[in-house]
């Protein structure tokens, strides 16, 4: 990805673009339509915003949490800029302490027209990095005419050099003696860096306790800068979005999307199927529980499986073959003759002393009884009405079942 100098003049109300250089710290400007005709369609960039246009101002908000800093902000803020805060955007980038940040403002209306000239060009700007970010800690570095200063926690700019001593008796005037522990001069002219050194102790004794001078340039530091983390001012509606190029579709992607609903929808029904199997099982065995209380009153079921079997093969074993022959025999003479729609059980219960299944049930008509108690004769019981009263409602009765003679 590469990287490139951006400045937007506000005469002229466009933006300009210098590639990097290594040998000259003059930069090469050329308007951005002209520099874009020259670039690939879509290619990536990151671009490092021009010091002049933008403000860096360090603020103390002590109480602020994180979550409500972006509330605070135009609060702090609104005094301090010429224009009208709604007319900026605000990013944070780091803090010292807990209560000082850093807050970089830019105008919202030049960073609108550099995403349209981009979106324009077909220019991915994936990264806009603020040029005074890139200088090191507690220094005041020469690019041509201007100096850029990074004291954290009081001052970050360009400044022409014209205007230097102004902007220092700016920041000096308003702190204590000994509140700058040390700042570094760099500079392709040490006779130059020197001649500045001499000026700020003179002028400034006692606020910046020690002055170092160091042979150097803006351009080798930023290109160190460059390959760490560095601020980026594409915050909140400037984020940038990927664009992909329109590429055919892998042939194997339908079959693996299809593959992948099939699982889903297979998955699904297993899911389902599992669900009402557990439910009918539940049902069941409900059920039973119940049924075996009917046969077996005042017995406490606790093993169902094992206490059905002991029932079925234990002691009684004749008498509890006995009584499931006889339900059985019962259920099947009630679906003869659409019985079931007219005749409905009770309760049942069996006499174990004289062998005898016992069904309290009701039906319509004494008749319809009747047909019931010949049903059961012709599945070879005895069966004997033991109970028949009439109301109004139907016919309340009881059939005592024996087994057959």
């Amino acid at each position: 990805m590469e990287t490139v100098v951006i400045r937007w003049n506000v005469e002229l109300e466009t933006w300009f673009v210098s590639p990097i250089t290594q040998d000259q710290d003059t930069p090469h400007w050329l308007s951005f339509d002209e520099w874009a005709t020259e670039q690939t369609d879509l290619a990536a960039f990151r671009f490092i915003l021009n010091g002049e246009n933008y403000v860096c101002r360090w603020l103390t908000l002590p109480g602020v949490q994180g979550r409500h800093l972006a509330k605070a902000l135009p609060f702090a803020l609104e005094e301090s800029l010429i224009e009208d805060i709604s007319h900026y955007h605000l990013v944070t980038a780091g803090k010292i302490g807990k209560f000082n940040h850093r807050v970089y403002c830019n105008q919202i209306d030049a960073f609108n027209r550099l995403m349209e000239a981009c979106e324009l060009h077909h220019i991915q700007l994936r990264q806009l990095i603020p040029e005074t970010s890139l200088v090191d800690n507690h220094c005041l570095i020469r690019s041509a005419d201007y100096w850029l200063i990074n004291i954290p926690g009081i001052a970050e700019a360009k400044v022409h050099e014209s205007a230097l001593p102004a902007f220092l008796e700016g920041i000096c005037g308003e702190l204590e003696a000994d509140s700058i522990e040390q700042i570094t001069l760099i500079d392709s002219s040490l006779d130059s860096a020197n001649l500045l050194k001499t000026q700020i102790e003179s002028n400034f004794s006692g606020v910046i306790s020690k002055i170092e001078v160091r042979h150097g340039s803006f351009n080798g530091q930023r290109s160190t800068a460059l390959n760490n983390k560095c601020c980026d001012l594409l915050t909140a509606e400037f984020k940038p979005v990927e664009t992909k190029k329109d590429t055919p579709a892998a042939w194997w992607k339908p079959i693996a999307a299809l593959a992948a609903c099939w699982c889903v929808f297979s998955f699904t029904q297993i899911s389902l199927e599992n669900k009402q199997l557990i439910a009918q099982q539940e049902q069941v065995k409900s059920e039973t529980i119940a049924l075996y209380k009917r046969l077996f009153p005042g017995e406490r079921v606790r093993f169902l499986e094992r206490q059905i079997r002991s029932k079925v093969k234990g002691d009684s074993t004749q008498v509890s073959a006995g009584v499931m022959v006889m339900l059985q025999q019962a259920s099947k003479a009630l679906q003869q003759e659409n019985l079931k729609q007219t005749i409905q059980w009770q309760s049942f219960r069996f006499n174990d002393r004289q062998n005898q299944l016992v069904i309290d049930l009701t039906s319509k008509t004494l008749a319809q009884l009747q047909s019931y108690k010949s049903a059961l004769e012709q599945q070879g019981l005895s069966v004997e009405i033991a109970q028949a009263t009439n109301d109004d409602k139907g016919v309340k009765g009881r059939l005592k079942i024996g087994a057959a003679a």
